[in-house]
């Protein structure tokens, strides 16, 4: 079938209740030359999912470039946080990461901490995004101010 409008679901529909790919989204709609770097990681993590991709590339391109709203996206932060850190337990999750990880997150701190960034706001974003270093400095470099809000004062 052609890539239907309206409220016709198609076979990537499912994508859109990913708070991944809306951060994907996001990412991409800001930073178009991440799309194939992002495509690569996905067929690593994800080759199921690449194919489907690769198939209906028409529909993943109107996904893709859907408007992504605020809200929106600090709910799906939020979906991929507790995602990865199963039911939120007071407000310290625990996390098992690797040293390769652990020296991704500290690469990560050096690089926004003088910014006005905090752990916190490092770990969320290196978590909402799949754990991927590039993606989580890109992310939060876009998204510095809103960021920077969302901290205590």
């Amino acid at each position: 079938g052609g890539g239907g409008e309206g409220g016709e679901a198609g076979p990537l529909d499912f994508l859109r209740q990913l708070p991944h790919f809306t951060i994907m989204r996001q990412s991409i709609q800001m930073q178009p030359h991440l799309l194939p770097q992002l495509l690569q990681q996905l067929g690593r993590t994800n080759p199921q999912l690449l194919a489907l991709i690769n198939l209906h590339q028409a529909e993943f391109v109107r996904l893709v470039n859907e408007p992504v709203g605020e809200e929106e996206l600090q709910q799906s932060v939020q979906q991929a946080q507790q995602a990865e850190g199963g039911a939120a337990q007071g407000n310290y999750n625990t996390i098992q990461v690797s040293e390769e990880e652990m020296q991704q997150i500290e690469r990560l701190e050096q690089l926004v901490f003088p910014m006005g960034l905090n752990r916190r706001v490092v770990l969320e974003s290196w978590l909402a995004c799949d754990r991927d270093e590039q993606l989580a400095a890109n992310y939060m470099l876009n998204n510095l101010e809103d960021l920077r809000n969302q901290l205590p004062e």
